[in-house]
């Protein structure tokens, strides 16, 4: 589980996180919403060690970020929104080197498992410079799962995908969420549907942290876009 206690984040003068305290749970499918600019992507960048945090405190299955990172880090996959496959190389390959980067032992069962689980068994001879970008998401995702973490964070996982490609997406999330804990940060609430919890920030704060039955209760037709909106224009009149 993660558990995080009041982590404020600025870049210079600018806040971009102010005094996040969340606690999330295996079993779930957390989506993270907010407007351009919230603060999601650098929140999971945070979870992931990829950035300090400027003050509070996030652990991991009871290991600090800080302290203990590579006992904390992994339990993590992460997939960011931005690519970071290696064009020039063959999917197997790419694969077999995150695995061994892992120290997995058996990395070719590995590599077979998460191959079936994103449905990329037929692109592993292929160069991933060539694959359409329904098949890159893929493949990140499958490398992300390669040493099964009990948390996967996504970052946009969908974007750019077609409606199928959207659907294999959001089953897999829903289906490696019975034993694991998933956190996707999305602009597409469809993607957001399928979420046990949903978690909303706006501007570097937190203003929405419940079931997502009781988000649609916010509005009166149960719509997500109606209840976001609702949602993020009760922060701004408070302010």
């Amino acid at each position: 589980m993660i558990e995080i206690q009041d982590v404020t984040q600025k870049f210079g003068s600018k806040i971009a996180l102010e005094n996040i305290s969340l606690s999330l749970k295996l079993g779930e499918v957390v989506a993270l919403i907010g407007e351009n600019g919230a603060g999601k992507s650098t929140l999971m960048r945070i979870i992931c060690g990829y950035i300090k945090s400027t003050s509070g405190c996030i652990k991991i299955f009871d290991h600090s970020i800080e302290s203990s990172r590579i006992q904390a880090l992994r339990y993590i996959g992460y997939v960011p929104e931005i690519s970071s496959l290696y064009g020039d190389m063959i999917v197997f390959d790419f694969l077999k080197w995150i695995a061994c980067l892992w120290n997995i032992p058996d990395w070719e069962t590995a590599i077979t498992n998460a191959a079936k689980q994103m449905q990329i068994v037929d692109v592993l001879a292929d160069k991933i410079e060539t694959l359409s970008k329904g098949y890159k998401k893929r493949v990140e995702i499958a490398s992300a799962i390669l040493h099964h973490p009990k948390i996967l964070i996504l970052d946009e996982p969908t974007d750019g995908l077609d409606p199928n490609q959207k659907q294999h997406i959001r089953d897999f999330m829903k289906s490696y969420a019975k034993d694991n804990l998933v956190l996707v940060s999305t602009h597409v609430l469809e993607d957001a549907e399928i979420a046990n919890r949903v978690v909303m920030l706006s501007c570097g704060k937190l203003i929405g942290n419940m079931t997502m039955k009781d988000f649609k209760k916010i509005s009166k037709t149960g719509n997500l876009n109606d209840a976001f909106k609702i949602l993020s224009s009760a922060k701004k009149e408070k302010k």
